[in-house]
Protein backbone atom coordinates (compact mmCIF):
# COMPACT_ATOMS: atom_id res chain seq x y z
CA UNK A 1 0.00 0.00 0.00
CA UNK A 2 1.51 3.07 -0.63
CA UNK A 3 0.58 7.01 0.18
CA UNK A 4 1.05 9.72 -1.76
CA UNK A 5 2.34 12.74 0.41
CA UNK A 6 2.03 16.58 -0.58
CA UNK A 7 4.68 17.15 1.36
CA UNK A 8 5.07 20.65 0.04
CA UNK A 9 1.98 21.83 1.19
CA UNK A 10 1.52 20.25 4.47
CA UNK A 11 2.44 18.89 7.70
CA UNK A 12 1.89 15.26 8.11
CA UNK A 13 0.65 14.00 11.41
CA UNK A 14 1.10 10.42 12.47
CA UNK A 15 -1.28 8.59 14.67
CA UNK A 16 -1.35 5.38 17.02
CA UNK A 17 -4.70 4.51 18.58
CA UNK A 18 -4.97 1.30 20.75
CA UNK A 19 -1.45 0.18 18.91
CA UNK A 20 -2.27 1.62 15.49
CA UNK A 21 -0.96 3.71 13.80
CA UNK A 22 -3.11 6.51 12.35
CA UNK A 23 -1.88 8.51 9.47
CA UNK A 24 -3.78 11.96 8.57
CA UNK A 25 -2.86 14.63 6.17
CA UNK A 26 -3.64 18.23 6.92
CA UNK A 27 -3.60 21.18 5.03
CA UNK A 28 -1.11 23.14 6.98
CA UNK A 29 1.20 25.11 5.20
CA UNK A 30 4.69 25.38 5.62
CA UNK A 31 5.20 28.31 7.34
CA UNK A 32 2.75 26.88 10.43
CA UNK A 33 4.47 23.92 10.76
CA UNK A 34 7.80 25.90 10.92
CA UNK A 35 6.57 27.85 13.82
CA UNK A 36 4.62 25.16 15.69
CA UNK A 37 6.63 22.30 17.55
CA UNK A 38 4.33 19.28 17.68
CA UNK A 39 4.44 16.30 19.76
CA UNK A 40 3.58 12.90 19.43
CA UNK A 41 0.96 13.84 22.87
CA UNK A 42 -0.47 16.37 21.10
CA UNK A 43 -1.19 14.36 17.80
CA UNK A 44 -3.36 11.99 19.35
CA UNK A 45 -6.86 11.28 18.47
CA UNK A 46 -7.78 13.43 16.20
CA UNK A 47 -9.08 11.45 13.03
CA UNK A 48 -10.43 8.11 12.42
CA UNK A 49 -8.49 5.00 12.30
CA UNK A 50 -8.51 4.15 8.55
CA UNK A 51 -10.04 0.67 7.94
CA UNK A 52 -7.42 -0.09 5.22
CA UNK A 53 -4.28 0.01 7.29
CA UNK A 54 -6.00 -2.03 10.50
CA UNK A 55 -4.54 -5.37 11.28
CA UNK A 56 -6.35 -8.55 10.56
CA UNK A 57 -5.97 -10.70 13.55
CA UNK A 58 -5.48 -14.78 12.49
CA UNK A 59 -4.21 -17.72 14.07
CA UNK A 60 -1.50 -17.61 12.39
CA UNK A 61 -1.02 -13.84 12.96
CA UNK A 62 -1.15 -14.53 16.45
CA UNK A 63 1.48 -17.86 16.94
CA UNK A 64 3.86 -15.63 14.58
CA UNK A 65 3.63 -12.54 15.61
CA UNK A 66 6.60 -12.40 17.48
CA UNK A 67 8.50 -13.44 14.34
CA UNK A 68 6.70 -11.33 12.26
CA UNK A 69 7.90 -8.39 14.68
CA UNK A 70 11.43 -8.95 15.12
CA UNK A 71 11.66 -9.28 11.07
CA UNK A 72 10.01 -6.02 10.92
CA UNK A 73 12.17 -3.98 13.44
CA UNK A 74 15.64 -6.07 11.89
CA UNK A 75 14.00 -4.46 8.56
CA UNK A 76 13.56 -1.27 9.82
CA UNK A 77 17.05 -1.22 11.49
CA UNK A 78 18.67 -2.75 8.19
CA UNK A 79 18.33 0.93 6.41
CA UNK A 80 18.61 3.18 9.31
CA UNK A 81 22.15 1.84 10.67
CA UNK A 82 23.45 2.88 7.78
CA UNK A 83 22.18 6.17 7.47
CA UNK A 84 22.82 6.63 10.93
CA UNK A 85 26.65 5.71 11.26
CA UNK A 86 27.96 6.79 8.09
CA UNK A 87 25.21 9.26 6.27
CA UNK A 88 24.38 11.38 9.09
CA UNK A 89 27.78 11.56 10.74
CA UNK A 90 29.02 13.06 7.35
CA UNK A 91 26.29 15.20 6.95
CA UNK A 92 25.28 13.52 3.50
CA UNK A 93 21.73 14.77 3.41
CA UNK A 94 21.31 13.84 0.05
CA UNK A 95 21.54 10.48 1.21
CA UNK A 96 19.34 10.87 4.00
CA UNK A 97 16.70 12.38 1.95
CA UNK A 98 16.40 9.87 -0.33
CA UNK A 99 15.98 6.79 2.33
CA UNK A 100 12.77 8.88 3.68
CA UNK A 101 10.08 7.10 1.32
CA UNK A 102 11.66 3.42 1.90
CA UNK A 103 11.46 4.37 5.92
CA UNK A 104 8.16 5.20 5.49
CA UNK A 105 7.52 1.76 3.86
CA UNK A 106 9.07 -0.32 6.53
CA UNK A 107 7.20 1.75 9.24
CA UNK A 108 3.90 0.94 7.66
CA UNK A 109 5.03 -2.98 7.93
CA UNK A 110 5.82 -2.60 11.32
CA UNK A 111 2.92 -0.70 12.31
CA UNK A 112 0.60 -3.72 11.23
CA UNK A 113 1.80 -6.13 13.77
CA UNK A 114 -0.17 -6.92 16.43
CA UNK A 115 1.64 -6.29 19.96
CA UNK A 116 3.14 -9.64 20.76
CA UNK A 117 0.93 -11.45 23.17
CA UNK A 118 3.62 -12.85 25.21
CA UNK A 119 4.05 -9.06 26.63
CA UNK A 120 2.43 -8.43 29.98
CA UNK A 121 0.10 -5.24 29.95
CA UNK A 122 2.73 -2.65 30.98
CA UNK A 123 5.10 -3.87 28.58
CA UNK A 124 2.23 -4.10 26.01
CA UNK A 125 1.47 -0.73 26.85
CA UNK A 126 4.90 1.10 26.57
CA UNK A 127 5.49 -0.86 23.00
CA UNK A 128 2.06 0.86 22.22
CA UNK A 129 3.33 3.86 22.95
CA UNK A 130 6.41 3.62 21.55
CA UNK A 131 5.89 2.66 18.25
CA UNK A 132 3.11 5.40 18.33
CA UNK A 133 5.50 8.08 18.65
CA UNK A 134 7.97 6.40 16.45
CA UNK A 135 5.75 6.41 13.65
CA UNK A 136 5.09 10.23 14.41
CA UNK A 137 8.89 10.72 14.54
CA UNK A 138 9.00 8.81 10.95
CA UNK A 139 6.18 11.23 9.41
CA UNK A 140 8.06 14.41 10.51
CA UNK A 141 11.54 13.24 9.02
CA UNK A 142 9.55 12.84 5.65
CA UNK A 143 7.94 16.30 6.10
CA UNK A 144 11.57 17.92 6.58
CA UNK A 145 13.14 15.56 3.71
CA UNK A 146 10.88 17.35 1.45
CA UNK A 147 12.27 20.53 2.36
CA UNK A 148 15.56 21.92 1.98
CA UNK A 149 16.77 22.62 5.21
CA UNK A 150 19.42 20.50 6.30
CA UNK A 151 19.59 21.42 10.16
CA UNK A 152 15.47 20.82 9.92
CA UNK A 153 16.49 17.48 8.85
CA UNK A 154 19.04 16.68 10.38
CA UNK A 155 16.84 17.27 14.26
CA UNK A 156 14.15 14.76 12.30
CA UNK A 157 16.35 12.40 11.57
CA UNK A 158 18.01 12.50 14.89
CA UNK A 159 14.54 12.12 16.73
CA UNK A 160 13.49 9.10 14.53
CA UNK A 161 16.67 7.23 15.31
CA UNK A 162 16.02 8.02 19.05
CA UNK A 163 12.11 6.90 18.54
CA UNK A 164 13.56 3.51 17.06
CA UNK A 165 16.00 2.81 19.99
CA UNK A 166 13.06 3.48 22.48
CA UNK A 167 10.69 1.17 21.01
CA UNK A 168 13.86 -1.25 20.88
CA UNK A 169 14.09 -0.97 24.63
CA UNK A 170 10.73 -2.58 25.14
CA UNK A 171 12.05 -6.15 24.35
CA UNK A 172 15.43 -5.67 25.91
CA UNK A 173 16.25 -6.44 29.73
CA UNK A 174 16.09 -3.19 31.27
CA UNK A 175 19.92 -2.07 33.29
CA UNK A 176 19.72 1.62 34.21
CA UNK A 177 23.30 0.93 35.01
CA UNK A 178 23.64 0.10 31.03
CA UNK A 179 21.27 3.77 29.95
CA UNK A 180 23.22 5.92 31.65
CA UNK A 181 26.36 4.93 30.28
CA UNK A 182 24.78 4.89 26.51
CA UNK A 183 23.73 8.32 27.31
CA UNK A 184 27.47 9.39 27.61
CA UNK A 185 28.19 7.44 24.89
CA UNK A 186 26.10 8.65 22.95
CA UNK A 187 27.48 11.99 23.32
CA UNK A 188 31.08 10.97 22.43
CA UNK A 189 30.18 9.02 19.13
CA UNK A 190 27.48 10.95 17.83
CA UNK A 191 28.60 14.47 18.97
CA UNK A 192 31.84 14.87 19.96
CA UNK A 193 33.74 12.43 17.54
CA UNK A 194 32.24 13.47 14.51
CA UNK A 195 32.86 17.05 15.52
CA UNK A 196 36.52 16.26 16.65
CA UNK A 197 36.06 17.66 19.69
CA UNK A 198 38.76 15.33 21.21
CA UNK A 199 38.90 18.38 24.37
CA UNK A 200 35.18 17.14 25.29
CA UNK A 201 35.86 13.53 24.34
CA UNK A 202 39.00 13.67 27.51
CA UNK A 203 36.60 15.41 29.84
CA UNK A 204 34.20 13.05 29.81
CA UNK A 205 36.27 10.09 30.59
CA UNK A 206 36.26 10.43 33.93
CA UNK A 207 32.24 10.24 33.92
CA UNK A 208 32.74 7.49 30.99
CA UNK A 209 34.86 5.51 33.59
CA UNK A 210 32.13 5.92 36.75
CA UNK A 211 29.41 4.75 34.88
CA UNK A 212 31.66 1.46 33.58
CA UNK A 213 32.28 0.74 37.24
CA UNK A 214 28.85 1.11 38.20
CA UNK A 215 27.77 -1.49 35.32
CA UNK A 216 30.29 -3.62 36.78
CA UNK A 217 28.69 -3.69 40.04
CA UNK A 218 25.66 -4.91 38.53
CA UNK A 219 23.79 -8.30 38.70
CA UNK A 220 21.30 -9.54 36.00
CA UNK A 221 18.37 -11.37 37.71
CA UNK A 222 18.10 -15.01 37.98
CA UNK A 223 15.35 -14.88 35.50
CA UNK A 224 18.19 -13.94 33.37
CA UNK A 225 20.42 -17.22 34.13
CA UNK A 226 20.45 -17.97 30.32
CA UNK A 227 22.33 -14.88 29.36
CA UNK A 228 24.47 -14.66 32.20
CA UNK A 229 27.72 -16.06 31.04
CA UNK A 230 27.18 -14.24 27.68
CA UNK A 231 27.00 -10.97 29.22
CA UNK A 232 29.35 -10.89 31.80
CA UNK A 233 31.69 -11.75 29.20
CA UNK A 234 30.81 -8.91 27.10
CA UNK A 235 30.47 -6.63 29.69
CA UNK A 236 34.16 -7.32 30.72
CA UNK A 237 35.18 -6.92 27.05
CA UNK A 238 33.37 -3.54 26.99
CA UNK A 239 35.27 -2.36 30.60
CA UNK A 240 38.49 -3.39 28.84
CA UNK A 241 37.61 -0.95 25.78
CA UNK A 242 36.43 1.69 28.04
CA UNK A 243 39.76 1.62 30.40
CA UNK A 244 41.94 1.09 27.33
CA UNK A 245 40.02 4.53 25.70
CA UNK A 246 40.36 6.39 28.89
CA UNK A 247 44.30 5.80 28.74
CA UNK A 248 44.67 6.81 24.93
CA UNK A 249 42.25 9.51 25.50
CA UNK A 250 45.10 11.15 27.73
CA UNK A 251 48.36 10.35 25.68
CA UNK A 252 47.61 9.05 22.65
CA UNK A 253 47.11 10.73 19.00
CA UNK A 254 43.68 11.38 17.53
CA UNK A 255 43.64 8.87 15.18
CA UNK A 256 44.21 6.24 18.22
CA UNK A 257 41.85 8.32 20.05
CA UNK A 258 39.52 7.18 17.17
CA UNK A 259 39.95 3.77 17.07
CA UNK A 260 39.83 3.34 20.70
CA UNK A 261 36.53 5.22 20.77
CA UNK A 262 34.80 3.03 17.61
CA UNK A 263 36.08 -0.10 19.29
CA UNK A 264 34.48 1.09 22.41
CA UNK A 265 31.18 1.54 20.27
CA UNK A 266 31.43 -2.16 18.93
CA UNK A 267 32.04 -3.85 22.40
CA UNK A 268 29.18 -1.70 23.61
CA UNK A 269 26.73 -3.08 20.82
CA UNK A 270 27.64 -6.23 21.68
CA UNK A 271 26.73 -6.15 24.78
CA UNK A 272 23.60 -4.72 23.39
CA UNK A 273 22.69 -7.40 21.46
CA UNK A 274 22.82 -10.07 24.34
CA UNK A 275 19.81 -8.30 26.28
CA UNK A 276 17.61 -8.31 23.01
Amino acid sequence: MRFNHNLKLGAIFAFLLTGLMIWSFGPEGKALAQKVVITPKDSVAKVDIPVSITPVMTDSTVQDTTNQLANAMNDFHSILYPMWHEAYPKKDFKAIREQAPLFQKKLLVLIRIPAPTDLDEQKKQDFLLKRQNLAFYVDQYNVAAADTVDSALASAFEQMHWGYEELDKVFMVEIKQLDSFHETLYFLWHKALPAKDYKSVKETMPVLKAEMDSLMAFQLPSSCKDIKDDFEAKRTALKDAVYQLVDVAQKGTEKQIDDALTLMHEKFMDLSSVLK
